[in-house]
């Protein structure tokens, strides 16, 4: 079951960057699913479990409307090096 959700505009160059971006999330070891979201939206959510132990998708970093984040920029928010700002 993925850990991590890629959602992407249709647009033409939202999903390259959303499948490299799963790409090499995959290639670290991550389990990365990506779908197609919401016009101008490039968002990562990671999976999480409530209270009763049933999974959710929390949005973790937004980027959208012509911007994108990379692999360094999840690494450092995940080493808590940086901040992810939108």
């Amino acid at each position: 079951m993925p850990a991590w959700l890629i959602k992407y505009c249709g647009s033409w160059n939202y999903k390259p960057q959303a499948e490299g971006l799963s790409a090499e999330m995959v290639e670290l070891g991550f389990n990365v699913v990506i779908k197609e979201g919401d016009t101008g939206q490039f968002e990562l959510f990671r999976k999480i479990y409530d209270k009763e132990n049933v999974p959710e998708w929390d949005s973790y970093m937004k980027a959208g409307h012509g911007k994108f984040f990379t692999l360094r920029d999840v690494e450092e928010k995940l080493s808590g090096k940086r901040i992810w700002k939108h």
